[in-house]
């Protein structure tokens, strides 16, 4: 008589072997089958490759009830002969446990016996630590290093896309070194970026269906969405930095008062957005001993040129042509230093604004690198537990 295995996938049926049954003078038979079985198994990814998975395996009959044919452990020993296991580099077999099941079907009257074997084995993660997670953690912490690179720097934008690319390569090296899996994946995070599907391909290929997204998996979607915003944000911290250039025009009094006084003052940043806390117009005293007389004091440049000029008036009455030459000549000379302090006094004014909003920038980039810093910190609790998890468990 021969005991089946239940609830198989193996589709290799052809390959089985047929050998013969043992019989001694008790009437005992042995039967040992020559076959390779496969089964199915329900898994749960959601913490790859920190994962630990449950399999059952049925032995039975299904044309003989326990009246016919009974099936009971060798030595009354439930549990699973491990000694000729080969072990694997991909799974540790925790626990492999059996049980001898007694059933009644509502077809028949006689019960039916079965051993169920209960497998339980748990991923191998280091390997997967190392070229998985670890990877991933450093290129997103280099993320980080963006929000410290001035503005006008080029070096911003390139590193930025840089870290982008050097994300995607990385995953390519992961696709060829992953052993293969399964053929389906539940879609995560498809609706982010169309750029995402890369990753989710890989993942596809990689990891075993199940109705529960992979941790890991959102991880790595976390960091694309990090990684993808850090470009956009670095050009938007550029594009600010350069406005006040292109268009000289004085930060909102609500943006300024809440980001210079509020914000800076948070992040530490008084000293500097203290120049430009003062109110009333902008005032070039540097320029303007610089430019405006040549004692370095306007008004007594200007006091002194009066009096000269009343000087030439008493001295000169006789030669009336002579002082009005001079006169308009003052005067030409005193409208050009005019003009030329205004210019002045306007590219200081120009400057000025061109720094404050240089200044937001850097507000904006120290606002940006606490939100970054967080959320990375925040991810990691999430997926280092499982890691502890597993290996508390383990050990």
């Amino acid at each position: 008589m021969k005991a089946t295995f239940k609830f198989h996938a193996d589709e290799r049926l052809h390959e089985r072997r047929d050998s013969l049954c043992i019989v001694d003078s008790y009437g005992g038979v042995s039967w040992i089958p020559q076959a390779v079985f496969k089964s199915s198994c329900d898994i749960d990814v959601k913490a790859f490759p920190f994962d630990k998975q449950s399999c059952h395996l049925k032995f039975g009959s299904w044309t003989y009830d326990g009246l016919q044919l009974d099936l009971y452990f060798k030595n009354d020993i439930e549990e699973m002969d491990m000694s000729e296991f080969q072990t694997s580099n991909v799974w540790h077999v925790i626990s492999a446990v059996a049980k001898r099941n007694v059933k009644r079907y509502t077809c028949c009257a006689e019960p039916f016996i079965d051993l169920t074997f209960w497998i339980t084995i748990r991923r191998k993660a280091t390997f997967y630590a190392y070229t998985l997670i670890l990877p991933c953690v450093l290129l997103t912490s280099l993320t980080l290093i963006l929000f410290w690179i001035p503005a006008e720097s080029p070096a911003k934008l390139t590193l930025g896309m840089s870290t982008f690319m050097a994300f995607f390569i990385l995953l390519i090296i992961f696709e060829a070194n992953l052993p293969p899996a399964a053929t389906s994946f539940p879609v995560i995070g498809m609706s982010i970026f169309m750029a995402y599907f890369v990753l989710l391909s890989i993942f596809q290929r990689n990891i075993p269906p199940s109705e529960t997204s992979p941790v890991l998996g959102t991880y790595y979607c976390v960091n694309m969405v990090l990684i993808t915003m850090s470009s956009f944000l670095c050009v938007f911290v550029v594009n600010m930095s350069v406005t006040g250039t292109r268009y000289p025009v004085h930060l909102p009094k609500t943006l300024k008062k809440v980001m210079f006084t509020y914000i800076a003052r948070a992040l530490c940043m008084d000293n500097i957005v203290k120049p430009f806390m003062e109110d009333g117009h902008v005032t070039c005293p540097t320029t303007s001993r610089r430019y405006m007389g040549v004692n370095g004091d306007g008004s007594k440049f200007t006091n002194d040129w009066k009096g000269s000029s009343e000087t030439l008036i008493t001295v000169q009455k006789d030669s009336s042509n002579e002082l009005a030459v001079i006169h308009t000549k003052v005067n030409e000379i005193r409208n050009f230093i005019k003009i030329y302090k205004e210019r002045l006094e306007e590219k200081d004014r120009k400057e000025k604004i061109a720094k404050e909003w240089k200044v937001l920038a850097l507000i904006f980039d120290r606002i940006f690198f606490i939100i970054y810093i967080t959320t990375i910190i925040v991810s990691l609790m999430v997926v280092l537990p499982i890691i502890f998890d597993s290996d508390i468990e383990e050990k």
